[in-house]
């Protein structure tokens, strides 16, 4: 057995509660039954995690017994290396994934092939880069160049929004949009990713949808972009040409702009993995990952949805961070707000967590001021650690999916 390998799970058999501390990719592990052993822990709560459970959880074929874990435990030492054991492990994976892909590039030099050699040369690259040292050189670099320059860095999307954000999305951002069903928090999520690409075409946006699929998201995005009735793009047959040359004209900006779609990156480990692959390979201010939305977001365990949701918003948090990149997440709130004559909502109406608002650095409600009035939606940003907190109101055109800022002064 590999040595390494060994050396965690001997590890998280005697302290299984650092495996939610530490990012783990169960694909790392050439050992198969050292990876199930891994799996069987992250499926199980903290206080489930003894040595029988486990046992009991695994995906065993018999080869496993009992004995063998007890084994295991028993050859633990001391936990002093565990992160450089998992970052040597995580090296090892990407350099067996890079010589793969080198092999399969020399049989088919095809463009395909080349994008997945260069994903693998980043992933190794950005492993290899140099560990947290705590200084502040390249902070006080940006600072500099930021006074040199005169222009706030970030990334644009809306006028108003960039001015109460400070200047834009900013690195490091966890930004939390909260919502009740049917406001349009989608909606208004597809437009700000609308905002980014069109303001920077060179900014990458990757949006996980895990209510809708690829298909209902690019009518969305359609809708939006060339104004077209989104309920006529889900029967689109017997439609003049007028229509049908709007519809090749949003496909078109599209295709043209760097949006990604997933709808089949359900859990908060998959959506890791993917923000930290394209995360890595991006220039500065050139990323954004949008989560729709944390209440969906599944997560190994069966510990209480609050105590999920808590590690959801730290782990989105954590990785904000790491690769310096804004994350914009949605999140429905508490029925309570409907129930009452004020609208506006409150930061405790966030729904099953306080975490969101821990963890977040912007913290905004998107709501309807007026009952009657359905195409008047606010953005109300109760939260806001980098800039000001403010209202700011948009024209929602519900045939479109359209959010235009009007010329209501920010409050």
């Amino acid at each position: 057995m590999n040595g390494i390998e060994m050396r965690i799970v001997e590890t998280l058999l005697n302290k299984p509660e650092l495996i939610d501390s530490i990012y783990i990719n169960t694909d790392w592990f050439t050992d198969i039954k050292l990876r199930n052993i891994v799996k069987a822990i992250q499926s199980l709560d903290l206080q489930e995690r003894t040595l029988l459970n486990i046992f009991n959880e695994m995906d065993n074929d018999g080869s496993v017994e009992y004995k063998n874990l007890v084994d295991i435990q028993g050859g633990f030492v001391t936990s002093a290396s565990i992160e450089s054991d998992v970052k040597s492990l995580h090296k090892l994976y990407a350099q067996r994934n890079l010589e793969v892909s080198m092999d399969v590039y020399k049989q088919y030099p095809k463009k395909q092939e080349l994008a997945n050699l260069s994903e693998a040369i980043a992933e190794l690259e950005k492993i290899d880069e140099a560990e947290d040292n705590g200084k502040l050189e390249d902070a006080i670099e940006e600072l500099q160049v930021r006074l040199t320059s005169g222009k706030p860095t970030g990334i644009k999307s809306f006028e108003k929004l960039d001015n109460l954000l400070a200047g834009g999305l900013y690195g490091s951002m966890l930004f939390t949009i909260g919502a009740r069903p049917s406001v349009g928090k989608t909606a208004y999520a597809v437009n700000l990713a609308r905002q980014i690409v069109s303001k920077d075409p060179e900014v990458q946006v990757d949006f996980f949808t895990l209510e809708m699929n690829k298909r209902e998201m690019l009518n969305r995005f359609i809708s939006a972009v060339v104004n077209v009735d989104s309920q006529k793009l889900k029967n689109p047959s017997g439609l003049d040409l007028l229509f049908s040359e709007q519809v090749s004209a949003g496909i078109n900006w599209v295709r043209n702009h760097k949006i990604r779609i997933y709808d089949r990156v359900l859990t908060l480990g998959g959506i890791l993995s993917v923000i930290k692959k394209n995360a890595a390979k991006a220039k500065p201010d050139k990323y954004v990952a949008i989560i729709d939305y944390i209440g969906l977001v599944k997560v190994n365990g069966r510990q209480d949805r609050w105590l999920q949701v808590g590690k959801i918003t730290r782990e989105l948090k954590i990785i904000a961070n790491e690769y310096n990149i804004p994350v914009i997440a949605l999140a429905q709130l508490n029925r309570g707000v409907e129930s009452r004559q004020n609208k506006e909502p409150l930061l405790s109406d966030l729904r099953e967590s306080g975490s969101i608002e821990q963890d977040s650095n912007v913290v905004a409600f998107l709501y309807r001021p007026d009952d009657d009035n359905r195409e008047l939606v606010k953005l109300s940003i109760r939260k806001n650690r980098e800039g000001q907190l403010g209202d700011i109101s948009y024209y929602f055109e519900g045939q479109y999916m359209l959010f235009k800022e009007t010329d209501e002064d920010v409050q």
